[in-house]
């Protein structure tokens, strides 16, 4: 379990690229579709994103190589 000051020193790999673009959570959360709640326990790797969201997230965080990836996965109603 990772203590707040553990936490510090390893940020994840997704808050580092949000705050890299400037994005609050909440920010990031609106535009993704994504409870801001929820995001948080994400970066915190207390919770999982589904193919769908991850796929909104990439877009919404620019991640075009990773959107590329995801895109195939989702149904087609959401890849539109």
């Amino acid at each position: 379990m990772q203590t707040d000051s553990t936490s510090s020193l390893n940020p994840s790999p997704l808050r580092t690229i949000r705050t890299a673009k400037g994005m609050t959570l909440r920010t990031t959360a609106q535009r993704s579709g994504i409870d801001p709640g929820y995001l948080s326990k994400v970066e915190r790797g207390q919770k999982q994103l589904s193919i769908e969201s991850l796929y909104r997230l990439a877009v919404v965080l620019e991640l075009g190589e990773l959107a590329a990836l995801l895109k195939p996965y989702l149904h087609s109603r959401d890849a539109a």
